[in-house]
């Protein structure tokens, strides 16, 4: 349905009411706190056409009104104003941003804190993932008749070695057709496609039962899990309690254990494909957050070289988007600027 550009400064009004105040919202408000330029009389009417057309939702024990899920969608596709920041955020931003000397971990904590200071919500910002990391070769070095190391060389320069012991005594000719045979079969492969599926399909056209073999494809798994893994780090989750949303205790409870557990597939489909925009889930629009009554607004950060990682804001469904857009943006933007391999956002944001 199209909304009017009446019933669009209403329902913008409401959604910033209710974000502000988090107390259902009445005509009253919208008049006295808008210049629209109509009676009380004629919000009423609109609102209850909003209303009807799903908009928004009037809870029982009020004669107001509160954003539905559409009404939010539509006030964030639609209506929502873009956030300026003052100059004290951006430096704090900047700063968060700045540290090149620091190790990416203390940064990757930096901008968490940094964008959960500044939002008042939750942050989550996951460490890099290494889609494009592929494995160069794979190496043996005997250490002496029993113990060998096996090295794991990626086309990134990363070399991951283990040291193996054989209940047997080694064949440095056999070690040798062992050491081609594997270069042949994952040389050149990217570390993303080693799924357990293909390690144990490998594995099996091999027939022979060897704890050495096995220990080799065991050593495969765990250097393609970490390169493939990634830490999700939080900061500002006693922000939540400042929400009149999470004073029970045992949704509060909820609330903790879902940001401490979040599905890491949940969080890292959205942040490492190809995606370059900001996306706003709406609490409704995903079971995982319908329940808490939350809403997460999610965007990928790029740091060249096939390094991408996410950064997160989650919040009640009546969160301030605006601000919480704006201060994605600004950070996936700096972001490759100063730590990635590309040239980034050579403005400072101030408006």
């Amino acid at each position: 349905m199209d909304l009017s550009e009446r019933k669009k400064q209403i329902l913008r009004a409401i959604v910033d009411g209710y974000i502000r105040t988090a107390e259902p919202v009445g005509s009253s408000y919208v008049l006295n706190n808008n210049n629209l330029g109509i009676s009380s009389a004629t919000i009423r009417n609109e609102m209850a056409s909003l209303e009807e057309t799903g908009y928004l939702d009037k809870p029982h024990t009020s004669a107001g009104r509160v954003p539905s899920s559409l009404g939010y969608r539509f006030y964030v596709d639609e209506l929502m104003q873009k956030y300026q920041f003052t100059v004290n955020e951006i430096d704090r931003m900047e700063d968060a941003l700045s540290k090149r000397y620091s190790e990416l971990s203390n940064i990757i904590k930096d901008i968490s804190n940094t964008v959960s200071y500044l939002t008042n919500y939750t942050a989550l910002v996951s460490t890099p993932i290494t889609h494009s990391s592929r494995i160069s070769c794979i190496k043996f070095v005997t250490i002496d008749r029993y113990s060998m190391v096996m090295i794991i060389i990626s086309d990134d320069g990363a070399v991951r070695n283990t040291v193996i012991t054989a209940p047997y005594e080694l064949n440095p000719d056999v070690l040798k057709r062992l050491e081609d045979y594997l270069n042949n079969i994952f040389s050149n492969m990217q570390f993303e496609d080693i799924t357990n599926e293909f390690l144990t399909e490998q594995r099996d056209n091999i027939p022979m039962e060897d704890a050495l073999i096995n220990d080799i494809f065991d050593f495969i798994s765990t250097v393609s899990e970490a390169q493939n893994s990634f830490d999700v780090i939080n900061s500002g989750l006693a922000n939540m309690l400042n929400y009149p949303e999470f004073s029970n205790v045992e949704k509060t409870k909820k609330l903790f254990g879902f940001i401490k557990d979040i599905d890491r597939e949940f969080f890292a489909k959205r942040v490492t494909g190809d995606r370059d925009t900001i996306e706003v889930v709406i609490g409704d629009e995903e079971p995982i957050l319908k329940e808490l009554g939350l809403s997460m607004v999610i965007s990928n950060y790029d740091l060249g070289n096939g390094q991408r990682g996410g950064i997160a804001i989650i919040g009640p469904t009546r969160m301030d988007y605006s601000k919480v857009v704006a201060t994605l943006d600004y950070m996936k933007k700096n972001t490759t600027k100063y730590l990635g391999t590309g040239k980034g956002d050579d403005t400072d944001g101030r408006k």
